[in-house]
């Protein structure tokens, strides 16, 4: 019933998430993904819901928030900043250091589970959103993003210290 009563205001759902910033087939994904989500909470109404017929507009919007910046984290390597503050765009001096940490990266990628390496490189090598590589490949849209989050946290724990050099050199 919950999931139900979300989907009626599909569009606005859409429209708050392409608010951020988003084009409509990546704010689709994300109000995909954040169907999923809610559908966890379905046992617990009082989050979703204000009353018995009434969405809670409010927490479905922190919900859409959230997924887009964890979506916006797992884009780009240049997002690493969740490890530790703001990236400024590097130097002469630190574009050696900073193609290492690239390096680094993809090398580690490519140490993976043949699975999560060719998902990986398929998200961050193309244009394709997530709903576009579940058409082609027909894996669930749930599995590619978790896939890609797993990957995006074992580069942040792993290359920490790459990272934390690259901030360092770019510093000097």
């Amino acid at each position: 019933m919950i999931l139900e009563l979300l989907a009626k205001r599909h569009d606005e759902w859409i429209r708050m998430a392409m608010s951020f910033g988003l084009d409509r087939d990546t704010a689709k994904d994300i109000v995909q993904d954040m169907y999923l989500r809610m559908h966890k909470y379905v046992s617990n109404p009082e989050r979703i819901m204000y009353n018995e017929d009434e969405v809670n507009t409010y927490f479905v919007f922190v919900v859409l928030r959230n997924l887009f910046v964890t979506s916006q984290k797992s884009m780009s390597f240049d997002t690493l900043e969740e490890i530790d503050g703001e990236i400024t765009e590097p130097n002469y001096e630190s574009e050696n250091a900073y193609n290492r940490l690239i390096d680094e990266i993809w090398q580690e990628v490519d140490e993976w589970h043949w699975y999560d390496t060719k998902l990986f490189k398929l998200y961050h090598n193309t244009d394709m959103t997530i709903k576009k590589i579940s058409e082609e490949t027909k894996i669930s849209e749930r599995s590619i993003w978790n896939t890609l989050d797993n990957g995006r946290k074992r580069i942040q724990a792993n290359r920490k210290e790459a990272y934390q050099a690259w901030k360092a050199e770019q510093k000097e």
